[in-house]
């Protein structure tokens, strides 16, 4: 929402506030004020008819004068005020989670990707999608927790899909920030900064890679593994962990592997707060399609 839709926004709430002051004052029951006069009357509407009208005057120095206004015209008003206020969030709300969707990052190919578009292929796989439905379906716990979640195994079993399905879920429905990157992608970036001409500052990168609300790092152990590497996947997976923001983790390596490659206490910290591990372990969608 830009400062101009604020400022509409702000000025349909404060005329929705009148009105139904105003609705309130014509129906509520008339109670006796010291130095106002109040007058009943019936008056003609030209749209609703007859309706009682009541007329409070004080008088001082300047003679005030406030007379209520047709009750169903003021219902009207409002109901139509109330619509535009609804229709003016919806249309912001799709303008968010738009923005949302295109900051994400997320790949052309899973572009479509959702919990029903999946086709588990056995149990474990139905089981692995009931998991991600009850991760995404319990963000708010999952947010105020920090619960990660890792999905490690064969290639092509469908973690980028779920992953994906997540994130759309969150970001659909929390209006959560989600940044979906790959580690080598991430290791550049911070590496980028070590140059002299660089445009930004490590801590900066850091920053953006910490600051989301979920952020989804693919391809875990494809990179080189220099231990450089591994200090600022830590440092990033670390700093979420302190700042209870959930992270979630892809990787092709068997769990043994990757428990080796990123430490058993990334892992640990990874599955506190709710979060888990789980194993893809059947065969490629991919390799089944050959």
């Amino acid at each position: 929402m830009n400062v101009i839709e604020k400022i509409e926004n702000s000025r349909q709430q404060q005329d929705l506030t009148f009105l139904e002051d105003r609705l309130k004052s014509a129906r509520a029951p008339l109670k006796e004020i010291a130095g106002v006069r109040i007058d009943v009357a019936e008056v003609l509407c030209p749209q609703h008819g007859a309706f009682e009208q009541r007329c409070r005057t004080l008088h001082g120095l300047v003679k005030v004068q406030q007379k209520t206004d047709c009750p169903a015209c003021l219902h009207e008003k409002i109901t139509v005020l109330k619509k535009n206020i609804a229709s003016d969030q919806q249309r912001n709300q799709a303008q968010l989670i738009k923005n949302l969707l295109s900051q994400t990052g997320i790949p052309a190919r899973f572009a479509t990707a959702s919990f029903d578009s999946y086709q588990p292929v056995n149990a474990e796989s139905l089981r692995c999608q009931k998991v991600c439905q009850a991760y995404a379906q319990k963000w708010s716990e999952r947010l105020a927790q920090g619960g990660g979640l890792v999905m490690c195994g064969k290639p092509g079993t469908g973690k980028n899909h779920l992953a994906v399905a997540i994130a759309k879920h969150i970001i659909t429905t929390h209006h959560a920030s989600v940044v979906l990157t790959s580690a080598l992608r991430i290791t550049r970036d911070v590496k980028s900064t070590w140059a002299k001409d660089a445009t930004k500052t490590e801590s900066e990168v850091i920053k953006h890679y910490t600051g989301v609300d979920m952020l989804i790092i693919d391809e875990i152990g494809v990179q080189f593994g220099s231990e450089a590497e591994k200090l600022i996947l830590f440092e990033i997976i670390n700093t979420r962990y302190e700042n209870m923001k959930p992270t979630l983790l892809l990787s092709n390596l068997p769990k043994e592997d990757l428990t080796t490659y990123l430490g058993e206490r990334v892992l640990d910290r990874m599955n506190e707060g709710g979060g888990c591990t789980l194993a893809f372990t059947w065969e490629s969608y991919r390799a089944r399609a050959v």
